[in-house]
This record gives C-alpha cells, structure tokens and sequence, in this order.
C-alpha cells in the first residue's frame, strides 16, 4: 500500500469515526471517495447533513458546507456541529453569575531545578494555546486542600471561554467538576457537565473536539475520580480516553497530591504497555500565598465591603494576630485565609486554637446553632455538641455511598435516623431538613442531575467531620476496621486527623493501644477479599499517621519502640523525624514514601518490599535486618536540593549501605558495560514521563545522540522491550520508541529479581553475556 493510499484510508476511517459522534442514535455515516475528495452524508438532530471533505499532504484537511469553505477543526466546531461558541457562551454566562475576588495565585513547574514561578492562570493559558507535538499532554495541576486550585482552573475556564467569545483563541476549556459527585468514569462526568451547562453537545463528540485542539477538559479533582471504588476503574476510563486521543490534544486535571499524579503515571504506563495510548506528562504546582498575595486579596476584599479607614486598620491587626505563631502556616491557604477575613470581620473577639480548621469549624457551629437552627421560640433546636454529630453522619454517609454527594433522599434519611437516634422531637426533623442547604460547610449542588442534592462545599470541612466519625469509630472494639478502610482512597488530610483525633482522646498515649490498633489494622489487611488492597493502602495512610502523631513538643521526633507493623502499603506518605527501634516490619510495601528523615534503629524486616521510597544518605537510617536487595525496585535519592530515581542495582546497593541497611552478600552484579547502564537510566527517566519518546526530541538529545546508542537499541527492539514507531505530527513523520515494560520491571533484570520477563532476562544476557542470568 503506498503512503497516499494510507493516508486517504485514514481519513476515510476518522471522518466516519467523527460525524459518528454527532449523528443521531441509530443512524449511519456515509462515506464515499472521489479522487483525494471524500463526500460524507449523516443525520444531526433530524436534519440531512452533508460535506465534501478534501485531503492534501501538504494543507492537511479543508471542508465544504453549507456553501462555504473551511479548515475541518473550524468545521467541527462551527455552529452545525459542535457549536463551541454556544458552549462557550453559556461557560461564559456561568461564572459571571458568580462574581468572585480571584488573587492571581503563582505556579510553579515541577521537576526542574527550583523552576521560576508565575501566575498560574497566565502559565496554563500558556500551555493550552500551545499545540502539543509529539503526543498527549496531560497536565497535572498539584497542591494541598485548601491551597486555591480550584479558583485557579475556574479563573482559567472563565478567562478562556471569554477569549473564545471575543475571537481571540480557537481552543476552549471544558470544566469538569469531578468534585463531590459519585462519578467513577471520565465519561460520566463528562455527560454530567455538559447536562448541567445545557448546551446541544454530548459527551461522545468530546474525545473528536479534544483530539483536534479545539476543546480542552479541565478535570478539578481528579483524585476524587479515583478515590471511588479504588482506583481502577477511573484509570481505565481515562486509558480509554487517552488512546481515542491517537496521541493529540490535551487534558488538565487537578489533585491534592503529588502521589495521586505519580499513581496516574504509573497505572497509564501500565496500560500503554500493552494499549496504544501516546502521552507526556508537564506537572504544574500551585504554590502557597504569599504575603503580598493576602495583601492583595485583604485590599479587595475591604474594597468591595466598603469598609472605612479605621475598620480596615483595625481589620488589619486582628489578622495579624489571628496567624501568629503555630497558625502562620494557615495563612497560606486561601480558603483558610478568607474565611478568617469573614470570621474576623464579623466576630472581632474571635481566637481559636492552634488548630485552625477545628476552631473555625466550632465557630461557624456555634453560630448556625445559635442563629438558624431554632425552634418557635427560638430556642436552639441542637446543642453544639449534637450539630457537630450531624455534620458527621452527613460525612459518614458520604463515605458508606462513596460519593461525596447526598440525594435529597439520602440527607432526609440521615436526618430522620439522627434525630431517633438523638430522642428529638418530631418537629425538629423537617425543620432540620428544611434548613440544611443554608447551613455553613454545606452547599446545594450545581445542576439538572437527578441525583442532585447536597454536598461539603470545601473538601476540608468534609475531610474534617469524616476523620471525626471514623476516630470515633476506631475508638469502639466492635468497629469492623475492613469495612471502613474499604470505601474509598483515604486522603492524608483525613487520616492525620484521624490519628490526631486519636492521641488527643488519650487512646494513644502508651504503645498498649497503639499496637493494638496496628494489630487490628494488619488483621484487615491480610484477609483476602476483592478490595484487599484499597484496605491495605488506607490501612497503610494510617499507621504512617499514627506513628508520625506520637511527636511530643515541636521540632521533636516521633520516637516508637518494640511496634509491630505488618500487613500494609505504605501508599507515599511520608515518616518524616520518626524513630522505630526494635521495631518488626512484615510483609510490608513501601511506595514512594518519603523516608529522607526517618531512622529505622536496631529493626527486623520480613518480607519488605521497597518501591522508589524516597531516602537521603545523610539523614535516613535503614538498620532493618533481613532487608533483601532483590526486594527493591529502584530508589529515589534526595540531595542537594534534587531528586532522582536509581535502578542500577550496585548503585541502589551502595546508597542502602550508606543509610545502614545491613546488605548481606548475594550474587555478583553482572558487568554491565557503565555507558549503555548510564544510557538505560537516563531513558527509563525519560519513560517515567512519557510513552513513547521521541527520538529526535531535543531533551533527549544526550540519549539518542551519545556514540554507544545505536548497540543499545537494536538490542532493545531486538528483544521486545522497546517498539519503533513512526508517526506524522506537525506535518512530518518522526520516530519514537514505545517501551514494553515498566521501568522498574526492565531494570529489575539487571540483578536478576524474581518474575523477571523471559524477555527482559535475554536482554540483559545480551548485555553482559558472561552473566549466569
């Protein structure tokens, strides 16, 4: 078949694929060929449509409808397909709607070496005007909860879509609120969006738009996608996003962690192992106010209440006062800042407790309970302590539903158990229901679902009222701890409150408790049952919380001796300024958490798997006997202010033994030649980003270009651990490799760890043909 042929059969399959997501259900696409011309005829919203189509090597693709001539993007944008100037009216409409003051947060690009930063809204414009190259951008937008990146993609959609209506860009965002829905597939909340904007489009034609550049989802929230029932079904839906993309296009998506973005890069290099997805990852960090930027935020925010001279001054010093201090970290986090303002604002007597999110939870408590929540005499219908009780059924319930959102039949049915259960009056209870919505923390949802109803309005009120019903559950011996660790991913948030919950009730306060807690929560984690390992991973979260909890005055070490810890994933986390002496791990694994201050003293290891934990030879301590080299697959080592990550077993090895791992002698590392051993380590990296590479990408160049290169990749693609490819992006074809194995599984061979690929194992023979492997 020539090269031309190719290209016309193509076309003629993606015209169909694409007028096939805007045709009517049960219609059929026609497409017939004339020449370099395709003629295309299908039925949209009742009506006969029909286009000529024509296909040039070099102009790529124009289009002839309803009497006028056209590039195809413009084509399926335009107002008798998509009609993205709708969309982007009613984006538009929506949040003019909703004015709010917007600080221009900064961002940061991650990975470099301390990258400049910026304002956020202007870097993401910047990457969403661009046309990706090669593959796929997935950019992933990190920070904790509470630190803006919500009103920084909502900033973004809105700016953008006001472009698209003034003509001055082409490509428009999608917001994509996967916050506090029960949605576990990128489709369904797809569909619930654009419902909830009521414009003609459906979510069959978004994968077409966003290949083609002209639409762009914006996930918020992408760890709540894969909080739901663990995390494979929303990796499955985004694999199949991604590979429908054929390697265009690009999608934004926000988390609270960076150990949800490294999961995603994980769980998609899995699957574009062996599917055809083409993706490059950019990670982008929304980085904590600073205090120019509540300056900012305070003289608006006094603009816009019109306050006076005096009442701004004296606003000024109880802020001031109010983050003084163990609060100062607080004050950087917009949502904790601007609620302060309010509070402060309203409330000037108004202290709290170094505990910031419990004081303003108590306050906003005391109010409601004392201003909405009464009775005809107004007396209130709750005491504070059986409101907070409320709130975390609420939470309670989300979590049982794993959603983050409650149909009004379900806040109803929370209700009516809460007030049997609080022996309440009958009259209470449609008072309760009736007022609910205006309640602080809570919000009505957004949309015409059906199964609209009530959501937190922030996820940290909902992290906060949920760790307080789970503390209050594991503090019972009847709880069944595998139940409640199976719902749903645990954020971090909500186990350090978990745990702090726990110690502040006096439950922890000798290793008795403690041991037993951990022995129960081992218990969960070695029944086998098909959520095993979402059980193990929040069982995991929680031992990292409980032993980093039992840190006595600040700046101390957590200091834990003769402990248990069996039967956990150590799912990232952190076990910073911890000492574990004579301490027993087993049948643990240990994923991507950081250790750089940890000191393990005097331990035993016992079936201990180490998966890229994150170490620094100056101040971590690894003395864990029975540590098995062949049980690591690869380190990251912190120094200098950089991190990187090492397979080379000898390397990996000789940083173990420098952090005292007691390493006993085992078999001799093969000789691998060093220049083809520092090539692998250097493209395994580049993997860890993208999949394929580009072999003329600049960034590479140290790679593709080095003199002992060309040996090393026919041996590569000679034993199917790499795939060549060719590819035509921006007008010319280039050459990539797709990798057929993970990183880690590839460099597992070197020393010859068990499960290695037969595959891999004659690769690495190849490479060191004196080796016994």
């Amino acid at each position: 078949m020539t090269d031309a042929q190719a290209l016309w059969d193509s076309w003629t399959s993606r015209i169909e694929f694409d007028l096939s997501s805007f045709a009517d259900p049960g219609t059929l696409v026609e497409v017939s060929r004339s020449g370099r011309s395709f003629r295309a005829k299908w039925t949209m919203r009742g009506r006969s449509r029909e286009a000529l189509f024509s296909v040039s090597h070099d102009r790529g693709i124009s289009v002839s409808a309803s009497g006028r001539s056209m590039r195809y993007q413009e084509f399926v944008a335009g107002p008798d397909m998509a009609n993205l100037r709708e969309v982007a009216g009613m984006i538009d409409q929506l949040w003019r709607s909703r004015p709010r003051l917007f600080v221009d947060t900064r961002a940061r690009y991650e990975g470099g070496a301390d990258p400049p930063a910026g304002p956020a809204v202007d870097m993401l414009t910047t990457l969403v005007q661009e046309d990706p190259e090669d593959a796929t951008r997935v950019v992933m937008i990190t920070g904790a909860a509470g630190a803006g990146k919500t009103r920084v993609l909502q900033e973004l959609v809105r700016r953008q879509a006001n472009r698209y209506l003034r003509g001055q860009t082409t490509k428009l965002l999608l917001y994509v609120n996967a916050q506090g829905r029960a949605l576990a597939r990128l489709n369904e909340a797809l569909a619930t969006e654009l419902q909830d904007l009521k414009v003609g489009l459906t979510y069959h034609s978004v994968t077409v738009l966003t290949r083609l550049g002209v639409l762009t989802p914006v996930i918020d929230g992408f760890d709540e996608l894969l909080g739901v029932s663990g995390y494979d079904d929303a990796f499955s839906s985004l694999a199949g996003f991604l590979e429908k993309l054929e390697g265009e296009g690009q999608l934004l998506a926000s988390a609270r962690s960076v150990y949800y973005e490294e999961e995603f890069l994980d769980r998609a290099s899995r699957v574009s192992t062996i599917g055809g997805q083409s993706w490059s990852h950019v990670p982008v960090r929304v980085i904590a106010w600073s205090d120019d930027d509540r300056k900012q935020y305070l003289k608006e925010w006094m603009e816009a209440k019109k306050l006076s001279k005096s009442e701004s001054t004296r606003l000024r010093k109880r802020i001031s006062s109010a983050f003084r201090n163990e609060r100062e970290s607080f004050a950087s986090k917009p949502l904790f800042f601007a609620r302060m303002v309010e509070l402060l604002q309203r409330n000037p007597d108004f202290s709290g407790s170094d505990d910031l999110l419990r004081s303003l939870a108590h306050e906003y408590l005391r109010r409601e309970q004392k201003d909405k929540l009464l009775d005809t005499h107004a007396a209130p219908l709750l005491s504070k302590d059986q409101f907070e009780r409320l709130f975390c059924e609420l939470a309670q319930e989300m979590w049982n539903q794993e959603t983050r959102e409650l149909d009004s039949r379900s806040v109803r049915e929370v209700v009516e158990y809460f007030v049997e259960n609080e022996d309440l009056p009958d009259a209470a209870k449609q008072a309760i229901v009736e007022r609910m919505p205006t309640l602080a923390f809570l919000a009505r949802s957004e949309g015409v679902s059906l199964h609209a109803g009530m959501s937190f309005e922030h996820e940290l009120f909902f992290f906060y009222f949920l760790a307080r019903s789970i503390a209050m559950q594991f503090m019972s011996a009847d709880a069944d701890v595998r139940v409640i660790l199976s719902r749903s991913a645990l954020p971090e948030e909500v186990v350090d409150r978990v745990a702090s919950e726990l110690t502040e009730s006096g439950r922890m306060r000798s290793m008795e408790p403690l041991q037993e807690l951990l022995d129960r929560l081992a218990a969960a984690g070695a029944m086998e049952w098909r959520r095993k390992t979402q059980v193990q991973e929040n069982a995991g979260l929680l031992v990292l919380a409980l032993l980093r909890t039992r840190v006595g005055a600040p700046g101390s070490r957590s200091e834990i001796k003769n402990c248990r810890v069996r039967s956990v994933v150590f799912p990232g986390g952190h076990l910073r300024n911890v000492d574990l002496t004579q301490c027993f791990l087993g049948d643990v694994t240990v994923r991507r958490t950081d250790l750089t201050s940890t000191r393990f003293i005097d331990c035993e290891a016992r079936d201990v798997m180490f998966m890229e934990p994150v170490v620094a030879p100056a101040s971590t301590r690894l003395d864990l006997r029975g540590m098995e080299i062949t049980h690591v697959m690869g380190l990251r080592v912190r120094q200098d202010n950089s991190e990187e990550t090492h397979y080379d077993p000898a390397f990996v090895a000789k940083t173990l033994k420098a952090c005292g791992v007691p390493i006993r002698s085992g078999r001799t590392r093969p000789s691998v030649p060093a220049a083809h051993l520092d090539l692998l380590q250097r493209l395994m990296r580049a993997y860890s980003r993208a999949n394929p590479v580009c072999k003329s990408d600049p960034r590479l160049a140290d790679i593709f270009h080095h003199s002992e290169w060309r040996e090393l990749e026919r041996l590569l693609i000679e034993h199917d651990i790499v795939k060549e490819e060719r590819r035509a992006t921006s007008g010319q074809s280039k050459g990539f490799l797709r990798r057929r194995f993970l990183p880690e599984q590839i460099m597992a061979g070197l020393n010859g760890q068990p499960g290695v690929d037969m595959r891999i194992r004659a690769f690495w023979r190849a490479l060191t043909p004196d080796s016994p492997l």
